[in-house]
């Protein structure tokens, strides 16, 4: 990408400024997974059956999310480089083919999230676990176009440094969130009580209110009235094209890292409810967790964007380094917290003794990785605003599945590499061993294509 010297303005990259554009993207992330959170503390409480399909529910239909979404990634680095050249007018359209690609992806997710035979056999899920997972599947994709379009305004908002509108929203449907849980799960008046598979429907419905709230404040605030056009645009295959062409490696990246930790749910799930139980606990924490520095991330992808549009590289490089360093140091924190209050966290899920011993076991491992799954986060957030997005989704795919699925299933399920099968133990090893170095490398060549930028040399990578 050539950065063009220009009279623009470049953005604030201080910490101060990280900090003002990251919270709010940080409490909007956190309200949208802490709904996933109430969906397993209230399915706890039901009981291990309800837990369990839920469980597998919420890791099919996230994994399924999580790609497709990350395929319409390609706008915010483009509305963003947009905005900082000050060339307002090309956000509108751009969000426009943003949403066609959100109906077209919608109809292959719909398809593949109701295909819920396939599921239940990879997950060997029987009986009512069955029965639950699979109702929370097919309500769940109900809700999937208003999700996925709602999506594509959210990184809008954030391109355009104004994250609080998506903070808003998304923390009035997590307050939405346990009460429409309750009316579905437990049923009143005509309303049949779901058990787990209610919170697939509170799921949907707060889905598409969030489109709708999103859609009026686009078409409504004047802030964006230099960047609506006066129609909606109709498929540009052109634009299109450009937007996909980071967007899918985007896609295939966060295919890769959510689908490890699915595919370590529904493999994990053959050695019985409690071990899947307890392991789901562990990796809804990690999700958690793992908000702060995505939202660090996506505040580097932006300032970066931004600084390239106005024509400065070096306003760049500082977005990526502050970006890092301050990820990295709160990474450090969080996993501390983690570490020596792990009995407290796995508590307000469960009461059950033997699922609090095996969520125990494994954050530790949690604890470790997350400092360096950090870095991986925010250097490939930061690249995407150099327009680098294949090297991180190859790493991301050797890694994560080869050596977090390949070496977890031998360490698992086998006595190959041990003394014996270790159980949950050898998927979570395995997959701290890959996001260790994907760390490593990624934060290193992130470090290296801002550097080379600055210089004016020519980034490889791209």
């Amino acid at each position: 990408m050539s950065v063009t010297p220009t009279r623009l303005t470049p953005p604030s990259t201080s910490y101060w400024s990280i900090i003002k554009l990251s919270a709010p993207i940080w409490v909007s992330n956190l309200a949208i997974v802490g709904g996933s959170t109430i969906d397993t503390l209230m399915a706890g409480h039901l009981g291990p059956t309800d837990l369990a399909g839920v469980a597998i529910g919420i890791a099919v239909s996230i994994s399924i999310f999580v790609g497709l979404v990350g395929i319409m990634q390609g706008l915010s680095p483009i509305a963003a480089h947009h905005l900082g050249a000050g060339k307002h007018e090309k956000i509108g359209p751009e969000l426009h083919q943003t949403l066609w690609i959100a109906v077209f992806l919608s109809i292959i997710g719909v398809l593949v999230m109701t295909y819920t035979p396939l599921w239940m056999t990879l997950t060997n899920a029987q009986g009512e676990t069955a029965k639950i997972a699979s109702l929370y599947l097919i309500i769940n994709a109900i809700g999937l176009p208003g999700a996925m379009a709602g999506r594509a305004y959210l990184a809008l908002n954030a391109a355009v440094s104004r994250p609080k509108i998506a903070m808003w929203i998304s923390l009035l449907m997590l307050a939405l969130k346990a009460p429409f849980n309750a009316l579905f799960m437990y049923g009143w008046g005509p309303i049949p009580a779901l058990g787990g598979a209610g919170c697939a429907v509170s799921s949907a419905l707060t889905s598409w209110i969030t489109l709708l709230l999103f859609w009026g404040i686009w078409h409504f605030d004047s802030f964006y009235v230099r960047m609506r056009s006066e129609t909606f645009s109709l498929p540009n295959w052109k634009i299109m094209a450009a937007q996909l062409k980071l967007g899918i490696p985007i896609g295939l990246s966060a295919f890769f890292e959510v689908t490890s930790f699915t595919f370590m749910t529904i493999f994990i799930s053959r050695l019985g409810e409690v071990t899947v139980s307890g392991h789901q606990i562990v990796a809804n924490l990690t999700s958690l967790f793992y908000m702060l520095p995505l939202s660090i991330g996506v505040t580097a992808s932006v300032l970066v964007s931004q600084s390239l549009g106005a024509g400065s590289a070096e306003s760049a490089r500082r977005a990526t380094f502050n970006c890092l360093k301050f990820g990295i140091c709160c990474a450090v924190v969080v996993s501390l917290i983690l570490y020596f209050f792990k009995y407290f966290f796995v508590e307000l899920y469960t009461d059950n003794a033997s699922v609090i011993a095996i969520s125990a076991l494994l954050i530790p491992f949690a604890a470790f990785y997350h400092i360096f799954d950090a870095t991986n986060c925010i250097g490939s957030f930061a690249m995407r605003g150099y327009r680098i997005t294949f090297a991180p989704m190859v790493l991301y795919g050797v890694l994560l599945w080869g050596i977090g699925l390949g070496l977890g299933s031998l360490l698992t399920f086998t006595d190959t590499l041990t003394a014996a099968p270790l159980g949950a133990r050898g998927y979570w090893s395995a997959i701290t061993i890959g996001l260790t170095i994907s760390g490593i490398v990624v934060g290193f060549l992130a470090v290296m294509v801002a550097n080379n930028t600055v210089k004016g040399k020519k980034v490889w990578l791209k």
